[in-house]
């Protein structure tokens, strides 16, 4: 614990989680099918985390790509994507240091 003049603080923490590229789309539903998702929903479950879990779906992953580059392309693959974490860690950072 810190303390500050007469108030005691606790450290604070931070922890981000971003997703890259994830879209939304806007969807009309009839009250009663929106009273049955909702049903559904348990709790901390997104809508869309809902309706991945009962159509059964999930995000790919690398492993789905087994056998389909070779060690070259997914050597680039590889590198690729360290490069988007890094300049989204830095895009993250500069905002960070804008907002004091």
């Amino acid at each position: 614990m810190r303390r500050h003049g007469p108030v005691a603080t606790e450290p604070l923490s931070t922890c981000v989680h971003m997703h890259r590229c994830m879209g939304t789309k806007t969807i009309s539903l009839e009250d009663s099918a929106y009273e049955r998702l909702r049903s559904a929903k348990r709790p901390g479950e997104s809508f869309s985390d809902v309706v991945r879990r009962i159509l059964g779906g999930r995000e790919p992953s690398f492993s789905d790509f087994k056998g389909i580059v070779d060690r070259r392309g997914a050597k680039a693959l590889a590198e690729a994507v360290a490069k988007m974490r890094e300049e989204d860690i830095r895009v993250q950072k500069g905002r960070q240091s804008g907002r004091r």
